[in-house]
């Protein structure tokens, strides 16, 4: 790594995930069908949506699970319970980890989102891919702006 570029790599393990700004995020209960589901996200203007029951993350549903795992065939679809398409038990991030942590996890489980839980398993928050990126880019304009150009990068 070219030492004149490694703030905002230093700067990901440093900083942790309590420290981003938090957006809004979209959550709904286990039972919530998916007309009410996808009302939510676009709502929070967010690509998932954290699952809950009483209180405590037991899923996460995502654009790609819309895609990938209900059934368009017929309108059918937006009567389906949440609790059925959901990705259960997602991996999570807890506020006092550092951000290339929550960075590696999302690359290794190749996920864009995770959510924010806290001792309890209560959703806090949701970080995104863009969450981080926006966090290192803002605390270091110039680095990010100025990189040299890579040659073995193309368009």
């Amino acid at each position: 790594m070219n030492p004149d570029h490694s703030g905002g790599m230093r700067l990901l393990n440093l900083a942790t995930v309590g420290e981003l700004s938090p957006r809004p995020h979209a959550r709904v209960e286990s039972t919530a069908r998916l007309a009410r589901v996808v009302d939510e996200m676009k709502a929070k203007g967010r690509g998932c949506v954290l699952v809950e029951e009483a209180g405590a993350l037991v899923g996460i549903f995502t654009e790609r699970d819309l895609v990938a795992r209900v059934d368009h065939r017929s309108r059918a679809w937006i009567d389906v319970q949440v609790k059925d398409v959901m990705t259960p038990s997602p991996m999570v991030s807890r506020p006092g980890d550092s951000l290339a942590e929550a960075l590696r996890r999302m690359i290794d489980g190749k996920r864009r989102h995770l959510p924010i839980v806290d001792d309890d398993g209560r959703p806090q928050g949701l970080v995104s891919v863009r969450d981080i990126l926006t966090f290192v880019a803002t605390r270091f304009p110039e680095e990010m702006m100025n990189l040299p150009p890579e040659p073995s990068h193309e368009s």
